[in-house]
C-alpha cells in the first residue's frame, strides 16, 4: 500500500468528520467516496430534458471534462450548481454576463451584493458565484437547482447533450421546499 499525503481544506474536512463512524474512520470515508466518484454512474430519477441524447467532447469550450472529474461527482448539490456557474464565468464570460439578467417571477437569482440577492425574499441565502463578483441565491433544492441550471445554459447557448449531462450531475436531494415531497 502507498502512502500518500494530501491537503484537504477546513470544509472537506468536515464533511469527512461528519461521516466518519468508531467503525468507519477518515481513510474509509475517503476510499468510499473516491470508488464512488470513479464508478460509472448508475441510471438516476433525475428527470431528463427533451435533448439531444448523448454528450460527446467536441470543442474546447466543453463542460463535460469538467463534470465528469472525481472531484465534481464528489461534491455536494450546492457545490456542483455554484461550481458549474464557476466554469461558464472562466470559460464563457460573455454568456455569463446574461446571468445578472436572469428572473423568474419577482425572486432575484443572481445580484451584485450578497443583500440584493437575500432581500428578494424570506430565509433566502445567497453566496458569491468563485472567481465572480455574483452573488446566487443558494436556498434551493437540487430539482430547483437542475432547473435554473437548464434554463442558464440554453441562455449561454449550450448544447443540447452537454446540459443534459449537467442537469442528470445533480441528483434529487429527497428534499422539496414546496408541494408533495414525494413528486
Amino acid at each position: 500500500m502507498k502512502v500518500l499525503n494530501i491537503h484537504i481544506d477546513d470544509e472537506l474536512l468536515a464533511e469527512i468528520e461528519k461521516r466518519t463512524t468508531p467503525d468507519f474512520d477518515q481513510n474509509d470515508v475517503i476510499q468510499k467516496l473516491l470508488k464512488k466518484a470513479l464508478a460509472p454512474p448508475l441510471p438516476t430519477n433525475a428527470p431528463k430534458t427533451n435533448l439531444e441524447p448523448s454528450p460527446t467532447v467536441s470543442t474546447k469550450n466543453s463542460i463535460l471534462p469538467f463534470i465528469q472529474s472525481p472531484e465534481f461527482k464528489i461534491a455536494s448539490g450546492i457545490n456542483k450548481y455554484l461550481a458549474v456557474l464557476e466554469w461558464v464565468n472562466k470559460n464563457r464570460p460573455k454568456e455569463f454576463q446574461k446571468i445578472e439578467d436572469y428572473r423568474k417571477g419577482n425572486r432575484i437569482y443572481f445580484g451584485k451584493t450578497q443583500r440584493q440577492v437575500e432581500d428578494s425574499g424570506k430565509g433566502i441565502n445567497a453566496a458569491q458565484i468563485p472567481g465572480s463578483n455574483v452573488w446566487a441565491l443558494t436556498t434551493l433544492d437540487n430539482r430547483a437547482k437542475r432547473s435554473l441550471l437548464e434554463d442558464l445554459l440554453l441562455i449561454f447557448n449550450f448544447p443540447p447533450g452537454e446540459i443534459n449531462a449537467v442537469i442528470n450531475s445533480l441528483p434529487d436531494s429527497g428534499r422539496h421546499r414546496r408541494g408533495n415531497p414525494f413528486a
